[in-house]
């Protein structure tokens, strides 16, 4: 049942989100609203809600990425997609509630561990390269002392492989969850 539901994808694609939010105003305050979704704007984030992602992005920008961890996205994110799944999410949800409810999608932990993630690696690892990807590319006068640095190892690892980032953001541009 779960595999035809049509739930919002969150865990990476939400904290690259919030990461361009915040680079656009060079301040931990995220934008205040959500962006508008079939035309109707989603309802702001709670104070909680704002710690939780602030929390939950320098979590996220500290997370020790794995060598070759991008093509392993890249193929993981082809077959959730091509087995139908959409992995739950919705905005303001935590880092923690996404690897919960990313553990109890009914066919995803079999397509992550054939691909070496539990729930916990594929979520951070996803959020992480949206995070450090976002704030790598600031330009030099955008930034602020307030912005989060990303580790300069994952700064490295994204760098040095340049076609495999490009071919995982290939496919998180091009199969977007059908609402």
């Amino acid at each position: 049942m779960l595999n035809k539901t049509k739930i919002v994808l969150a865990s990476g694609k939400m904290m690259a989100l919030a990461a361009v939010a915040f680079v656009a105003v060079g301040q931990v305050a995220v934008a205040q609203t959500a962006p508008a979704e079939n035309g109707q704007q989603q309802p702001a984030l709670t104070a909680e809600q704002m710690a939780t992602m602030r929390h939950d992005m320098d979590t996220a920008l500290h997370y020790k990425l794995a060598p070759g961890v991008l093509p392993r996205l890249t193929n993981t994110l082809k077959a959730i997609h091509a087995a139908n799944l959409q992995p739950p999410g919705h905005l303001g949800m935590s880092l923690d509630d996404q690897i919960a409810m990313v553990s109890k999608v009914q066919g995803l932990p079999p397509i992550l561990k054939a691909n070496g993630f539990t729930p916990r690696d594929f979520v951070m690892s996803l959020t992480c390269v949206g995070l450090t990807g976002s704030l790598m590319n600031v330009p030099p006068g955008q930034a602020s002392s307030k912005m989060p640095t990303p580790e300069p190892e994952n700064v490295a690892l994204l760098k040095a492989n340049q076609a495999d980032l490009q071919a995982l953001i290939g496919v998180l541009r091009t199969e977007q969850p059908k609402r």
